[in-house]
């Protein structure tokens, strides 16, 4: 049933009014504390050798669906006050906001309005369709990242919409989440031909920080975020049961300070990448870790291909992809022209340690390189662990091939 703007305001108004007053984070959420080991692996598991280191101009429908009622809000202008109003109404309720194509829509507060969040908390099923539009905040705004969701009937849907310069900072809030952070149990974010850009996290996740929830990336892009670890995404920082699935996206050109230009995954997390490109991430600090991948847990990729990325600094492991106590599967996932350069770097395609496993299927390690006095492992650096080539050459790699050659079998 479509309704008037003048039979609705009051119902809006009323609805506005409850999302606003339960938009308060969680108790302790904005003040946990990160662990001694960011993937969740405990020190003991990695051998001492080789440590790891206004309510909106808008039409607005009611649909019942059983008991439930769902609103559907349209947005008809660019405004940031019809923006935040139409979110508000569907937050604790659930429903869809279609906003006005192509708009451009700038947070301006000084102050976070919602925690340390730019729009209302999620704590139900939403689904905004972005048409093309972007959602930003302004250079002169206080620092907050756009949405919280919150487990466990937080269920945010985004399509066809832009993310970029959230900040989710440390000062404010938690730091986690540059631009979106699923909280608690049980959240879920899909991101459907959507884009997070230039988005930072003091700590967890430029774009994404997931604990214990579900992501799914559906050909979209995650473009120069930049966090302490995690640049793009990070999977439960703390460990636990989150999961991530990418499907045909780009995660490309981010950065972090200490671990994982691209994806982090912590110890019981399982992170599926399929047909997406891991490229030009970067780790720049000391003992940087993880250009473009760092896990714990288990991680499938599938024709998806990890190139060009790099870690920076003194003992740099890991160009590509780094691998402590978890497992990686590769199939038709070549690992090529990654680099860990600095004094002691190791693994310019991949380093494996904590008896972590890496088994590469037709997944070719090529024109890798570990750079820097006393660098080994040009294409695989195995510390601990078991990898396992099979129709996977290892080739071309500077300054060898493989450290500790004996360790891969097939590696020369």
């Amino acid at each position: 049933m479509r309704l008037s703007i003048s039979r609705i305001v009051p119902i809006l108004m009323g609805l506005i009014l409850a999302a606003l007053g339960a938009v308060t984070p969680p108790a302790g959420a904005q003040t946990a504390t990160p662990g001694p080991d960011l993937l969740g692996v405990s020190r003991s598991a990695t051998p001492p050798s080789n440590p790891m280191h206004g309510t909106p101009s808008a039409e607005v429908s009611r649909t019942a669906r059983g008991t439930s009622r769902r609103l559907t809000v349209n947005v008809t202008s660019c405004t940031e006050s019809d923006l935040q109003a139409a979110i508000a109404a569907v937050a604790t309720v659930g429903g869809t906001v279609n906003l006005k194509r192509h708009c451009t829509y700038t947070l301006t507060d000084a102050t976070p309005p919602n925690g340390d969040n730019g729009l209302p908390v999620i704590k139900n099923k939403v689904t905004i369709n972005g048409r093309g539009a972007t959602i930003t905040r302004a250079a002169t705004a206080g620092d907050f990242r756009f949405f919280e969701i919150d487990g466990p009937d937080g269920k945010l849907t985004l399509n066809a919409l832009t993310l970029s310069k959230g900040h989710a900072s440390s000062g404010l809030g938690n730091g986690r989440g540059g631009a979106i952070w699923l909280s608690g149990t049980g959240p879920a974010l899909t991101l459907n031909d959507s884009c997070l850009t230039t988005n930072t996290a003091d700590t967890f996740g430029g774009a994404i920080d997931n604990d214990n929830g579900s992501v799914s990336v559906n050909r979209s892009t995650l473009y120069n975020n930049t966090a302490n670890s995690g640049g793009a995404v990070f999977v439960s920082p703390f460990g636990g049961s989150g999961t991530a699935t990418v499907d045909r996206s780009r995660i490309t050109g981010n950065h972090a300070t200490r671990l994982a230009g691209g994806i982090a995954a912590a110890v019981g997390t399982t992170v599926t990448l399929t047909s997406t490109r891991v490229t030009r991430n970067d780790v720049t600090g000391t003992t940087p870790q993880g250009g473009g991948i760092a896990q714990a847990g288990t991680m499938t990729l599938k024709r998806s291909e990890v190139t060009g990325n790099t870690t920076t600094g003194t003992n740099a492991q890991g160009g590509g992809i780094f691998n402590v106590s978890g497992t990686v599967k590769l199939t038709d996932s070549p690992v090529t022209r990654n680099t860990a350069n600095g004094t002691n770097s190791h693994g310019g395609g991949i380093f494996n340690t904590g008896f972590g496993t890496v088994t590469l299927t037709r997944s070719p390690v090529i024109h890798n390189q570990a750079l820097g006095t006393g660098a080994n492992g040009g294409g695989i650096f195995n510390a601990a662990g078991t990898v396992t080539l099979v129709a996977s050459p290892v080739t071309r790699n500077q300054p060898n091939n493989c450290g500790s050659p004996s360790t891969v079998p097939g590696c020369s």
